[in-house]
């Protein structure tokens, strides 16, 4: 099983260290992200099943700058959707700015969720949270490393 460390650290018996402990948690980690990353997309698929379409109308925008944009040359603009739903009104400021300035009454596609109409993202193709493909790629780029060093290892 494992040797005896003596006290200038050299392994006595026969001693595997921690590659295959590494392996392994590389291994598991790795479908941990990629099986997240399949539920976040189901439920992206799901969202965008469940939700609609309707059309809103630029009313105001919020002007930021970058913090390292030190002398204010680079506004990012982040353009203020009002939407209306079943006859309410309401808000929406985009999760992304824009490098180009928006105009005020310029009509944007908004897809929201019928039951609960906050819940909206302000393009035909985007929906609200996170990307799973940030987590496919992280689990797969993990699974290829611990399987590169299997090989090396062998």
């Amino acid at each position: 099983m494992f040797g005896i460390l003596l006290i200038s650290a050299r392994p006595t018996g026969e001693f595997h260290g921690s590659m295959p402990l590494f392996l392994g948690a590389f291994t598991v980690i790795s479908v941990v992200l990629i099986g997240f990353g399949i539920v976040l997309f189901k439920k992206r698929k799901e969202w965008v099943h469940n939700s609609k379409m309707t059309y809103g109308k630029i009313v105001e925008i919020s002007k930021r700058y970058s913090r390292d944009d030190h002398s204010g040359r680079f506004p990012i603009y982040f353009p203020i959707v009002s939407y209306y739903v079943n006859g309410l009104e309401f808000r929406r400021e985009a999760d992304k700015g824009l490098a180009k300035n928006c105009e005020i009454g310029q009509e944007i596609p908004v897809r929201y969720l019928s039951e609960n109409p906050y819940e909206a993202s302000l393009a035909e193709n985007t929906v609200p949270g996170l990307n799973p493909s940030i987590f496919f790629a992280m689990g797969l780029l993990m699974l290829a490393s611990a399987i590169i060093l299997l090989i090396m290892k062998s």
